[in-house]
């Protein structure tokens, strides 16, 4: 996937996949404790509060990877790209003895 640059393009990817992984895992939770179970604590405030929390963390850690991993700002912006060449030894077929 070629990135194009767009903070505005990443932090909506960021905020879409947030969403989805987090809000589908809180909400299939959710649904299994409280049809399966009977345990009504998961629909609370303080899983709520958690998962919350914790999708803010994930959504800014993201678009901060993706940020680096385009190379826009922080340790990737002095990346230079080399090129190397190895000469590889050749392989000699072995002498009987």
């Amino acid at each position: 996937m070629e990135f194009s640059g767009n903070p505005a393009l990443y932090r909506r990817i960021a905020i879409a996949v947030t969403l989805y992984i987090n809000g589908g895992a809180f909400i299939i939770f959710a649904l299994i404790k409280y049809l399966l179970h009977g345990d009504t604590w998961v629909l609370g405030w303080k899983p709520v509060l958690v998962t919350l929390l914790f999708s803010l963390w994930f959504g800014r850690a993201m678009y901060r990877w993706m940020m680096r991993l385009d190379a826009q700002y922080g340790r990737g912006s002095g990346w230079v790209l080399e090129s190397v060449r190895v000469k590889l030894p050749e392989l000699r077929p072995r002498q009987p003895r």
